[in-house]
């Protein structure tokens, strides 16, 4: 391995080390209370360094944002793509969320929700016009989902916005309960079961 490509992966690992600082950070506190002298000391980096990698906090909160909008994505493309009815597809994508933000990654969940809620006033416009065109991006995939099996005449000739609204919003509130006060008390596969139970056998043609 050539001195260049070493440095380089080096370089990437500590941009991947602050952003994880960073993530755990603003998650905890806040993003209004984090500031990059804590991250920079969490990470065990000089301030310099940190703005090595990042022009500024905001930069360094819109990476990450952005991270963890593709990973959500990313579930959703993986869902569409496999074979199946619409049930066995949002399950799979559920699955994947709950267990992401449940167990691989718990501030990523306070994180997105704070992205709009804690910006300053300059910088939430931006802000909330990237989480919207991300959410939009992402349901419309799920919406994708549905629709097809509508017009496979598997499932009632339903709004599909509205299921996808209904999926989207008891997913948020489990994870949500999970994480502030484990309100609910069952495994990620049981949350989901009963989630898609709740959504399709409320909506599948032969019901």
């Amino acid at each position: 391995m050539s001195k260049s490509r070493r440095r380089e992966i080096i370089k990437e690992r500590h941009k991947q080390e602050i952003i994880e600082s960073a993530l755990y950070l603003f998650g905890k506190k806040g993003y209004k209370d984090t500031t990059i002298e804590e991250i920079a000391e969490y990470a065990q980096f000089s301030k310099g360094s940190i703005y090595s990698y990042f022009s500024s906090k905001k930069q360094l909160f819109d990476e990450i944002l952005k991270a963890l909008f593709d990973k959500i994505q990313l579930f959703a493309d993986e869902a569409k793509s496999l074979k199946g009815e619409a049930r066995e597809k949002l399950r799979a994508y559920a699955l994947n969320l709950v267990n992401f933000f449940l167990n691989e990654n718990r501030y990523s969940f306070h994180v997105m929700m704070q992205a709009i809620m804690q910006m300053e006033a300059d910088e939430k416009e931006s802000t909330t016009n990237y989480v919207r065109e991300r959410l939009r991006q992402i349901s419309k995939i799920l919406l994708e989902i549905i629709k097809a099996d509508i017009k496979n005449r598997r499932l009632k000739n339903i709004n599909p916005n509205l299921v996808v609204m209904a999926f989207n919003g008891m997913l948020r509130d489990i994870i949500y309960g999970c994480l502030t006060e484990d309100q609910i008390g069952m495994k990620p596969e049981e949350m989901v079961d009963m989630v898609i139970e709740i959504i399709f056998d409320g909506i599948s043609k032969n019901k």
